[in-house]
């Protein structure tokens, strides 16, 4: 769960509902705001964060996600649920999670879902503050954090909730931040990471062992040979075309040229480990989105075996306004769901799910040499692939957005349309094509094959809109296309 400030006031099912039914105008106002997604999922209202629970049974995704629905009034957390069967068509339904127990009387924080012989098991991380005393530091005092077990045969109806860890089931030298389960199994064996930070502000990835689902002994944790921020949250392990990778958000990196621009750092480690004894390799740390608007990304496998990625288009204690359409009653939104793979080279790599190929209208293609223009709609596609030489150019998106590469490095200028958001960028020895996504307030932009990402909220008129590239010898194709839901 990132972090965000809240008021203790758990809500339960029946309180969810008697608000609920008192919200139409606010309801109403958020759905009138111009600058609500037409193709990503978002909050009807209040604020949305981390995804959690990933999942696809029986030919349907459910998507659930930390949901804050009366936000900033009642600021209690909730896992709002969501389905679809295409990523683009959304079904909203009432909250699976509440914090109505004294396990998460302060949330229902972030998790994961496993299955098992056709049920759900969904293991998350309950919230509790204490509010006795002053002067706690919430971080070796007046905190807990509970690994809670519920199990649900359909995705909508859960069991009672089962507490399987504690804070003093952890191992002794950790703060009391340790949270965000990840469930998956290897070799015939069951595995649980969560996300820690030890009591000298260094952070890691836990790892716990267990033959039931229900028993949980601690096994190892993964960490840097240095110490690399103070806490890691939001860990996920996925092993797409069999490269292993560890995911994780860690907090505390400082920015180091053009890496770690934002206040709060998502990435992947490449992993070498077998899960047999105890030893294992951390490869080095890669970013994975160089945008402004990206965090706390959860991965899972789909029944087609697809490794598949939705991320919060937000990120943590943001120096910028990402808060623009508050005055609506929403805030944040998750990313497009994202198919990943490993390259030739090993890498990590990220491209917009087959699904949303059935939104494309209007198409265009055509090859250029050194300049192409294009008007274009508020939710557009643009593919363009580049031929060498390719030592500089410029691609305005929009009104004001500008894609620049020069002297090897690939920047993302948002100084004019960004509500805060100014430059960061990524240095390349050279761009092969680009990937472009498009919706009312943002975009998503996959480079040589989705190695890199750039992911960033964008607030311009939304008026005279186009894609304009222009350099001195560039040469290649482009695509466009209208996206219609």
């Amino acid at each position: 769960m990132a972090s965000m400030t809240l008021k203790k006031k758990p809500m339960t099912k029946e309180d969810f509902r008697k608000k609920w039914t008192e919200s139409h105008s606010q309801l109403k106002l958020a759905f009138s705001d111009p600058l609500r997604l037409r193709y990503h999922l978002q909050p009807p209202m209040g604020w949305l964060n981390d995804p959690n629970g990933l999942c696809q049974k029986d030919g349907v995704y459910h998507i659930y996600h930390q949901f804050v629905p009366f936000y900033p009034d009642l600021c209690s957390v909730f896992w709002g649920h969501v389905t679809t069967k295409d990523f683009i068509h959304y079904e909203y339904h009432e909250p699976v999670l509440y914090p109505d127990t004294a396990w998460d009387a302060n949330g229902a924080y972030s998790g994961c879902t496993f299955q098992k012989d056709g049920l759900m098991h969904v293991y998350y991380t309950g919230n509790v503050r204490h509010t006795d005393k002053a002067d706690y530091d919430y971080i070796t005092e007046g905190r807990e954090q509970n690994t809670v077990l519920v199990t649900s045969e359909d995705g909508f109806h859960f069991s009672e909730k089962r507490l399987l860890m504690a804070n003093k089931d952890y191992p002794s030298d950790l703060s009391l931040h340790v949270r965000d389960p990840q469930v998956f199994s290897e070799n015939g064996r069951y595995y649980m990471i969560q996300g820690a930070r030890d009591l000298n502000a260094r952070g890691s990835v836990l790892l716990f062992e267990s033959a039931d689902l229900i028993s949980w002994t601690y096994k190892l944790r993964f960490e840097t040979a240095a110490p690399f921020g103070y806490m890691w949250e939001c860990p996920n392990y996925l092993k797409p075309d069999n490269h292993r990778f560890l995911i994780a958000c860690p907090q505390g990196i400082q920015t180091s040229g053009l890496d770690y621009a934002n206040t709060n750092q998502c990435g992947y480690f490449p992993l070498k480990y077998d899960f047999e004894g105890t030893d294992y390799e951390l490869g080095g740390f890669h970013q994975l989105d160089r945008g402004f608007d990206f965090y706390a990304p959860q991965v899972f496998q789909d029944e087609s075996g697809r490794w598949i990625l939705f991320g919060w288009m937000s990120t943590p204690d943001a120096e910028y306004d990402g808060e623009q359409t508050m005055e609506h009653g929403w805030v944040h939104a998750m990313t497009i769901p994202r198919e990943l793979y490993a390259n030739s080279n090993g890498a990590l790599c990220q491209r917009p799910v087959k699904e949303l190929e059935r939104m494309r209208q209007g198409s265009k293609r055509q090859a250029f040499k050194g300049s192409f223009q294009h008007n274009a709609s508020v939710c557009f596609e643009l593919k363009v692939r580049l031929e060498y030489p390719t030592e500089g150019w410029a691609l305005l998106l929009r009104e004001s957005a500008i894609l620049r590469y020069r002297d090897g490095i690939l920047s993302l200028d948002m100084s004019a349309c960004g509500g805060g958001r100014t430059v960061q960028g990524v240095r390349l020895s050279a761009v092969h094509d680009l990937h472009i996504l498009s919706d009312t307030s943002s975009l998503e932009i996959f480079v040589n094959g989705g190695a890199e990402v750039f992911t960033t909220r964008i607030f311009d008129s939304m008026k005279k809109l186009q894609v304009r590239f222009e350099s001195g010898q560039a040469a290649g194709t482009m695509e466009y296309y209208e996206l219609t839901v």
